[in-house]
């Protein structure tokens, strides 16, 4: 047996620590209860834009889980593109359940550093290499697009929330695999339902580690981020060129002469 209890607001009646208690917990509560099966990780939102003329990229709002626990980010968050050539990654580290006089705090710090290094408390936004003479973007203009030498913000090694302890790879990756899969003429019966699947959103690790061990005849199980966005890309190489459109010529009948 169980029950969910929530207050009554009645004209004249004094709300008591326990009603106000519940106020509290029960909508945080719901929202654990919704991503129950999720592990950590981006859960939706933390796109990135950027602004070219401000020289800023901002972060949007998202929420993401920790250690069992729903964070999300209310306001966006943005930082200055780096003047100095370098690595860098941006990432976020979060504070579960801190306690002041009144609240129950959950806290998350966004850190721009150089280097790839990330810690174990610690979630990647994006990682992206500088160069002098030219802006950050994220105008991928296609699949093989998402990964280029520098200037790029990179969403590859995201953390994207799943029901896998590595997460998995981010949606916008995925559809635009698909997108670009679905035009291709050597397409087989494999290619055409995960392309499909992509395009109705999150897919499991487990999803794309089968669909790239099928088309590779392997049975790999470990793969990380980088090594899936590569067996994705290399299949879609595999896949030769994209259709030619064949215009349809209308048939005329012969005529039929009747003597």
């Amino acid at each position: 047996m169980f029950e969910n209890r929530y207050p009554i607001f009645k004209k004249g009646s004094i709300l008591e620590k326990k009603e106000l208690d519940l106020l509290r917990d029960n909508p945080v509560e719901i929202m654990e209860l919704m991503y129950l099966e999720a592990k950590d990780g981006i859960i939706k939102g933390f796109d990135l834009e950027t602004d070219e003329v401000e020289k800023v990229v901002v972060v949007k709002r998202g929420i993401l889980k920790y250690k069992g626990k729903i964070y999300w980010l209310q306001e966006d968050y943005s930082f200055f593109m780096p003047d100095e050539e370098d690595k860098y990654i941006l990432k976020l580290k979060l504070f579960s359940e801190i306690e002041d006089r009144k609240f129950y705090i959950r806290r998350g710090e966004f850190k721009l550093e150089r280097g790839y290094e990330i810690d174990e408390d610690e979630i990647e936004i994006a990682r992206f290499i500088t160069r002098t003479g030219a802006d950050l973007r994220n105008d991928y203009n296609s699949f093989s697009d998402l990964r280029r030498d520098f200037n790029l913000l990179e969403i590859i090694n995201q953390k994207y929330s799943s029901r896998n302890e590595r997460g998995t790879l981010h949606p916008k990756i995925l559809e635009m695999w698909a997108l670009e899969a679905s035009k291709k003429e050597n397409l087989d019966i494999f290619d055409v339902n995960f392309y499909t699947n992509c395009l109705q959103g999150k897919l499991e690790r487990e999803t794309i580690i089968a669909y790239i061990n099928t088309k590779f005849i392997s049975k790999k199980m470990d793969y990380s981020n980088d090594e899936l966005y590569e067996g994705l890309l290399k299949i879609l190489e595999n896949l030769g060129k994209e259709r030619t459109k064949q215009e349809k010529k209308r048939i005329v009948p012969k005529k039929i002469s009747i003597e």
